[in-house]
């Protein structure tokens, strides 16, 4: 499995150029993943759909203000080995490569508000402690993948 050289853990971040859900989460995205950087964790957005092209999701990583790349998954063969169905579906691995948690970035769709429940931070932090993950698999919220 994927897991970039030398993290202490790894997230991946299913992307989808058009879905609302993934803009509504990007602030949030960014600021997880400025904020574990420190902490030895290396964070890639996936984007497993057609259209994907080198060029679109460099200009979109930029627009966005992702301090991490959007890798291009030819034919969704990282989306289908995880089980991404769906755009903001999160997978964290530990510093092994092994899979500890798969779902939703956190419990909100578009309409985000304080207080959320962040299933991504939980299982980074667990990780990261060195302990179980409290939730390893929780249903995704956004837009179908149009993969491959």
């Amino acid at each position: 499995m994927l897991n970039a050289a030398n993290a202490n853990a790894t997230m991946l971040v299913f992307f989808s150029a058009h879905c609302p859900c993934v803009r509504a989460h990007d602030a949030r995205l960014v600021a997880l993943a400025r904020a574990y950087e420190s902490k030895g964790v290396h964070v890639f957005a996936i984007d497993s759909e057609v259209d994907a092209t080198v060029a679109r999701d460099a200009r979109e990583a930029s627009a966005r203000g992702y301090p991490f790349p959007i890798l291009i998954d030819p034919h969704g063969k990282v989306a289908s080995e995880l089980g991404a169905e769906y755009a903001t579906y999160t997978v964290v691995l530990d510093a092994k490569g092994h899979v500890r948690y798969r779902g939703a970035f956190d419990d909100q769709r578009t309409d985000l508000r304080p207080g959320e429940t962040s299933y991504a931070r939980d299982a980074l932090d667990d990780v990261l402690a060195g302990r179980s993950v409290r939730r390893t698999d929780v249903d995704a919220l956004g837009c179908a993948l149009r993969t491959w």
